[in-house]
């Protein structure tokens, strides 16, 4: 048997949907309301968009692609585990569909179970809280191209536990950039 780390998302997936069958029916509804409202808000996120990894337009993109996914499959999503986790969670959609599996999780899971096996399977090891916070500081050196971390003397990147401790450090700098982690 693989260890949790070893297991892939279309695996991960075939176990919460065989060991929660009743509660894939109310996340399919979310997911397929998730891609709606996307669709139909489009000018509000895009005005509100901050993803640094994801254009809005690479977002609207994964959820019409699984919108289309929930479309052809229909009813076999929520009665076939391969179906569901190999369609839903395989390939880049996949980044649409673990969001809001992990959303549905946090929200609107009504066993306490699944939305723990969420977490397990699909959230960090460890939720930061306002307290654990951490800071880098970037020296942009004329530009986001030049960045790079401010180092100790030996190299090591400089890793804050309080702000302002980093912002002592990014008034050094020349354009120091403070990014929390």
């Amino acid at each position: 048997m693989k260890t949790i780390d070893q297991l892939t998302n279309v695996d991960k997936a075939k176990v919460m949907f065989d060991r929660f069958k009743n509660e894939i029916p109310d996340f399919l509804e979310y997911t397929q309301s998730m891609a709606e409202r996307i669709s139909r808000d489009k000018d509000e996120l895009i005005a509100n968009w901050n993803n640094p990894f994801l254009s809005f337009h690479q977002w609207l993109s994964l959820s019409e692609q699984v919108g289309v996914t929930a479309k052809r499959y229909g009813k076999s999503l929520a009665k076939r585990s391969n179906v569901f986790s190999e369609q839903l969670f395989g390939g880049y959609a996949a980044i649409f569909t673990n969001h809001c599996l992990e959303q549905y999780g946090l929200q609107h899971a009504k066993s306490q179970r699944f939305a723990r096996a969420i977490q397990l399977f699909y959230l960090p090891e460890k939720q930061a809280s306002p307290t654990d916070q951490q800071y880098l500081v970037l020296e942009m050196h004329g530009g986001a191209e030049y960045a790079a971390i401010c180092t100790d003397a030996d190299g090591n990147n400089l890793v804050f536990d309080n702000r302002p401790q980093a912002e002592a450090e990014a008034a050094d700098c020349q354009d120091g950039l403070i990014v929390e982690l």
